[in-house]
Order: C-alpha cells, then structure tokens, then sequence
C-alpha cells in the first residue's frame, strides 16, 4: 500500500492495524512508503512542488504514486481508481478479477487501509496499491491528467443533513477532477443507497455534456463493498449509474 497521511486518532485499532501491515514477516507490499507527502492538508508550497515535478524531503526515494503510474504505463497496463475505496473488499476483489489492471485504492481511514493492505498481500495481490488521503485532494494533487481507464465511486458518504449537503463527493467540481484525470472514452461508475444522493448525481451528470450514459458497472457478489452488504441486509435498494467521457 501507498501511505501519505497520519493515523487517524478516532479509529481505536489504527495502531495495531498499522503494526501488522509492517509486519516483516507478510509479502512485500506493491508500495509501502510511510510518511510519502502531506496530501492530508495540501498547499500552494506542495501544489508547486508537484508541479516541478519535485518531491518534498519526506518522499524517501522519490513518489510512490508517480512511480505507480509510470510503472503502469511502462507496462501497458491500464489504471482505475476507487475512490473512498473504505474496507477494500471491492478493490481487492476487482483487482484479483483483473490481474491485467493496476487498481489504487484511495481512502483516508489508515486503519482500513491498513488491514485491508494485509489482506491482499497475503493473497500475493501485486496489481493493488493504497493511497492513505482525502479524495478530493488526491484527485487533485496525485493523479496525472488522462492515465485513469475508470473511476469507482462506491457509496460514498451521503452526508443526508441539508446544510451538510455540500460536503459530498460527488459534485459538480469532483467530476471536473475526475474528467481531468480519465482517458478518453474512461468510465466513471457510482453506487449508492440514499434516494436523494443518487438524483443529485444523475443531476450533476445530465447538466455535463463531456460525459455520455453507459451501462451500469456490473459488480459480481465479490466486488460487492462492506457498507452495501450492510445496507442490502437492511432492505435498502443499492442504485448505480455509469457515464463514458466523450
């Protein structure tokens, strides 16, 4: 796993979490750099950096993530994203289906990045990798434009209070990132089980003539994420939508 932010103090096994996935005994990690960049809280000292191609100190050894890239690129490999990717079982899942992919996880729980690392490398999973950040600034600040084949937003945080509204991910300015950062005809894919959450996608997307629809990501029962076997037990009903970058 790549991983780029502090533990998260809220989560009460982050540290044991965190001690096993560096446990020396596990398989080497696709990419595991502690400490690789501030991307928690972004600024314009690190947005230039990046832009001059120039690591901070704390990056040992050069960017994970730009190393990523260009490692899928030397490859001839293709890249999606999930983004909010939580506990890791659709990205573990979708990986392992698709061994010919480079899949990267992004997600800002350490502590579920880190189990969810320990879990794919013991399944000798070398096509996944991690990226501990907040969502929207790593779209921003870590991924290159046009070298994304897909984009996975799998139930995302509905945040259903109205004055809380704007703090969800899938928004209009998200999806500038996201057409950024998609190759041409590149798929985005979203899930989600709140009503009013998925209609203000279908909003976003109707009023964005760079997309067009396609159908719906067909997610087998092992790509299915922990939060929508949760919501399917309670009787919600998951809806998912694609669009394709024109």
């Amino acid at each position: 796993g790549v991983v780029c932010s502090r533990p998260m103090p809220r989560d009460h096994h982050v540290r044991r979490a965190l001690a096993l996935q560096r446990d020396p005994s596990l398989p080497p990690s696709l990419e595991l750099t502690e400490g690789l960049c501030a991307i928690a809280r972004p600024d314009g000292a690190m947005k230039e950096r990046i832009e001059r191609r120039a690591d901070p100190p704390s990056c040992r050894g050069g960017c994970a993530v730009r190393r990523f890239f260009e490692r899928a690129a030397a490859e001839g490999a293709a890249v999606e994203l999930d983004v909010g990717a939580g506990y890791g079982r659709f990205a573990r899942a979708h990986a392992a289906a698709h061994p010919e992919l480079r899949v990267l996880a992004i997600e800002q729980e350490s502590a579920r990045v880190a189990r969810s690392d320990v879990i794919s490398r013991r399944a000798g999973q070398t096509n996944l990798a991690y990226l501990v950040a907040e969502a929207r600034y790593a779209l921003e600040f870590c991924v290159p434009p046009e070298s994304v084949a897909a984009a996975f937003l799998l139930f995302p945080d509905p945040w259903p209070k109205d004055r809380h509204a704007r703090n969800r991910l899938f928004r209009a300015p998200v999806v500038s990132l996201l057409h950024r950062l998609l190759r041409r005809g590149g798929v985005l894919h979203a899930a989600t089980d709140d009503a009013a959450y998925f209609a203000q996608m279908l909003d976003v997307m109707r009023d964005d003539a760079r997309f067009e629809p396609a159908p719906p990501y067909a997610r087998g029962e092992d790509e299915k994420t922990d939060f929508e076997i949760k919501f399917l037990g309670q009787g919600r009903t998951v809806r998912a939508a694609s669009w394709r970058k024109r």
